[in-house]
């Protein structure tokens, strides 16, 4: 059995709160963040899809782009400067035909906490060949532009809002731009909600390349939303809003690799009692350490981060056990469903075998107190039922 944790010291390993997917444009949303815990900070703004650091300004995007654009297919390289390029201002509406042309701004962050880190992501969209949205940790590529809205105008004069081409060479060059070559990925947001993505445009996207990390498990915003009052809503085969832990099972059982992630998305800056997050488990609180709980899975979703904690998780050749700090409900789930429940503090789970082999395709653990915090750990993973699938691939 293939267990991402088996390398994780549960004695003196670091618990980190970071979140793949948190849209924080603003000191405010930077505070309410850090006021709930957060301290790892993969910011994943867009329009224009770009990482957000101390320096980040919005006339970054406006008066010296650093990435080049298309416009009907033709290139144009860097520095732009969106007020040399948009010469139909008189077809501007107020206010934001009075706002240009665009001037310099103040950076977006005024006071950075030292005891976060801010790593590289940003929230690829617009891929021409499949309605998707993806965060990428670790990756400085940047997409697309500022004209959230078409208030400028911007996509009736010949360019793209998000990437404007294919997802896989989107992904290539989100891969070129990884800051650490071994460190970060992809991470495929709200996959049964907003992006409603079939399951098997998911796998091909797994597929596509191992650093393809996995799906969004519980997206907070989404969970808020009241999609009954949403035209053509149709709910998807979950239990909740804002939860894929069925889709999550469906691509387990066929063998591939796919990390659970739990996000606030833009929850983060609305302020409030907001949920989602990962709890990194890393021996060093440094920006490549963190990335590399994501590209490994030594991380576990939490809704709250409220108290509830893993102590510890081993995986022999026939057992699975965890031991939290509070006790608990501990569900072991395969592809049969639930398949043992334990309240304490301990929980173990006999893997079934058959000619010395265990029989099963996956187990993943689930954790939830009387508080209604829940967590979710990353698959321990049958190696035959990986090398079956890499036959078939």
């Amino acid at each position: 059995m293939i267990n991402p944790y088996k390398d994780v010291n549960w004695k003196s390993v670091q618990r980190i709160a970071s979140a793949t997917h948190m849209h924080i444009s603003s000191q405010n949303s930077l505070d309410n963040a850090c006021k709930y815990g957060i301290r790892h900070f993969p910011v994943s703004n867009y329009y224009p899809s770009a990482p957000y650091d101390a320096n980040t300004k919005i006339s970054n995007f406006r008066l010296r782009q650093s990435w080049p654009v298309k416009r009907h297919g033709l290139l144009i390289n860097p520095p732009v400067n969106w007020n040399d390029i948009i010469t139909w201002q008189s077809e501007l509406e107020d206010p934001y035909k009075s706002n240009f042309p665009f001037t310099e701004c103040a950076p977006l962050f005024k006071n950075i906490p030292e005891n976060i880190i801010l790593s590289n992501n940003a929230e690829h969209h617009g891929f021409t060949n499949m309605e998707c949205h993806i965060c990428s940790p670790g990756s400085s590529f940047i997409s697309g532009n500022f004209d959230s809205r078409g208030h400028y105008h911007l996509d009736k004069h010949g360019f793209s809002v998000g990437f404007g081409g294919r997802w896989q060479d989107g992904f290539k060059d989100i891969f070129d731009k990884l800051d650490y070559p071994d460190e970060g990925g992809i991470v495929i947001c709200h996959p049964t909600w907003f992006s409603r993505i079939p399951d098997t445009h998911i796998m091909e996207m797994l597929d596509f390349d191992e650093r393809v990390l996995g799906i969004e498990i519980y997206n907070d915003y989404s969970g808020r939303r009241d999609w009954s009052k949403i035209s053509g809503y149709h709910a998807p085969p979950e239990s909740k809003p804002g939860f894929s832990l069925n889709l999550w099972d469906r691509i387990l059982k066929t063998g591939r690799k796919c990390w659970g992630f739990c996000v606030p998305d833009h929850s983060v800056e609305k302020g409030g009692n907001w949920n989602g997050r990962n709890i990194l488990l890393v021996s060093n609180f440094t920006d490549r350490d963190c990335l590399k709980a994501y590209r490994q899975g030594q991380f576990y979703g939490s809704l709250k981060d409220s108290g509830l904690t893993v102590r510890n998780f081993a995986v022999t050749e026939n057992s699975i056990s965890v031991e939290v700090n509070i006790s608990s409900a501990i569900k072991f789930i395969t592809e049969n469903g639930i398949v043992n429940v334990v309240e304490g503090k301990k929980g173990e789970y006999k893997i079934p075998m058959k000619n010395n082999i265990p029989d099963i395709l996956f187990v993943r653990v689930e954790i939830e107190d009387n508080s209604g915090e829940r967590l979710f750990l990353q698959p321990v993973m049958n190696q035959k039922n990986k090398l079956n699938l890499n036959l078939r691939r």
